[in-house]
């Protein structure tokens, strides 16, 4: 009865050595994640920023234009409306700036989506073109917003 009794208690104790360890590696693992949904925003939202303000081809709308069926096909900002890939996505993995397919466990489970919308002016013609177009970043961890990254980009052909 003593020996059950005292191995009920060491088992007791080293529960509660072992706890703070135990959230210790969830808690790195969790910034690890942060950390890659991080870099994988940041790369994708410089993508977009770096492209034209104006479409090329002079389309209307939000999103992918007729013929623009791949990432490596958009030409300006708004063509990434509604992008997404990784995990449950029709993209279901990461596809990195070069184009090519993160297979990683580091991005197990992560998901990019991508919102753009135009904004105008107190006072502008809406009828015009938008003074700025905001983009939004954001990262999954299965269905759960990891973080979200925004940007403001300012029509330069707009004065």
């Amino acid at each position: 009865m003593e020996a059950l009794l005292a191995s009920t208690m060491l088992s007791m104790g080293a529960s509660a050595v072992l706890l703070p360890f135990n959230v210790g590696a969830q808690t790195e693992q969790e910034d690890a994640r942060r950390t890659v949904a991080l870099y994988f925003a940041r790369e994708l939202m410089e993508e977009i920023i770096v492209k034209p303000f104006d479409d090329p081809q002079d389309a209307e709308g939000l999103g992918a234009d007729a013929g623009e069926s791949s990432r490596a096909l958009y030409d300006n900002i708004d063509d990434y409306d509604g992008y997404e890939d990784g995990y449950g996505k029709a993209i279901d993995q990461i596809v990195g700036v070069s184009k090519q397919t993160i297979d990683s466990l580091s991005t197990e489970g992560l998901s990019r989506e991508v919102t753009v919308a135009y904004l105008y002016v107190s006072g502008q013609d809406s009828g015009g073109p938008a003074n700025f177009v905001s983009v939004t970043v954001t990262m999954k961890y299965y269905d759960d917003t990891l973080l979200t990254i925004r940007r403001l980009v300012h029509n330069p052909s707009v004065q």
